[in-house]
């Protein structure tokens, strides 16, 4: 019976024993991580920010210069030079601007170039494909590089000619009301210039005056067009036309033909 009273005392100091050992060691334990928590932190917070590299500035800037050439005699146009050949330079406003990464297929913004012909955006580092969605720019497409604290200048210039066309011969021969590819419109220009030079997009002006500003002028207006020849004499011309899509002919309020060149160049000056 002592035996007994004396094993289950000892069972006792033993897990007394046990105990006190745990709450020691725990104890033990917290002291080391309270140091170890704070030097952590000093550590954590000793290390340098992210660096943050500026943005740069892409501005795209769209202008016409329309030239007329020639236009009606200079007596009953007071705004011919002396030559005979009419300029307009135009901020070419209302054109899509589309930025993408790199070579990427869908744009990371989009914007419109404004009553100054410019459109403006800040831009990461990085170079990036610039795209002008405006049939008058034939979709213009270019690469560009954006630095950081630096102004990128993308500078677009439609160069448009309109040849007046004193007098005309349109091909029907099935009387359809309409001039087809198959058919031919030959066309007088009163000017030995030649229409085809550095390889304009090329259109049948049928409802604008050459004189119509080039912000003015839409694609429902004008026909795609190629010239498949030519015969020169005393400074006039025939021209051989033929239409890429069909023309209704009684829709024909004037004829002209407009020639439309894109060229562009790039800058980057320091902000």
């Amino acid at each position: 019976m002592r035996d007994s009273k004396k094993s289950q005392l000892a069972g006792i100091a033993g897990a007394l024993g046990i105990a006190v050992l745990a709450f020691f060691l725990i104890f033990a334990l917290n002291s080391l991580q309270w140091p170890l928590a704070a030097s952590l932190g000093k550590a954590i917070s000793a290390l340098p920010s992210p660096t943050t590299i500026p943005d740069g500035v892409l501005v795209v800037t769209v202008v016409s210069n329309l030239t007329v050439f020639p236009g009606p005699s200079r007596d009953s146009q007071s705004v011919l030079s002396s030559s005979g050949i009419f300029q307009q330079l135009e901020k070419l406003r209302g054109v899509q601007v589309d930025v993408y990464t790199g070579s990427g297929t869908t744009p990371i913004l989009r914007n419109i170039t404004g009553f100054t012909g410019q459109a403006i955006e800040d831009l990461a580092p990085n170079t990036y494909t610039v795209k002008l969605l405006d049939w008058r720019l034939n979709n213009l497409s270019t690469s560009i590089q954006i630095s950081s604290d630096k102004v990128t200048n993308l500078n677009v210039t439609l160069n448009a000619t309109s040849y007046v066309i004193q007098s005309a011969n349109i091909a029907d021969p099935d009387f359809s009301g309409y001039a087809v590819s198959w058919g031919q419109i030959y066309a007088l220009i009163d000017t030995n210039q030649s229409v085809t030079a550095h390889r304009p997009v090329t259109f049948l002006d049928t409802e604008y005056s050459p004189f119509s500003p080039m912000s003015r002028v839409a694609i429902s207006g004008v026909t795609p067009i190629s010239v498949e020849g030519f015969d020169q004499n005393n400074g006039s011309q025939w021209l051989q036309i033929a239409v890429k899509t069909p023309l209704e002919l009684g829709n024909i309020r004037s004829m002209s033909i407009l020639a439309l060149r894109t060229e562009y160049s790039v800058n980057t000056i320091a902000i």
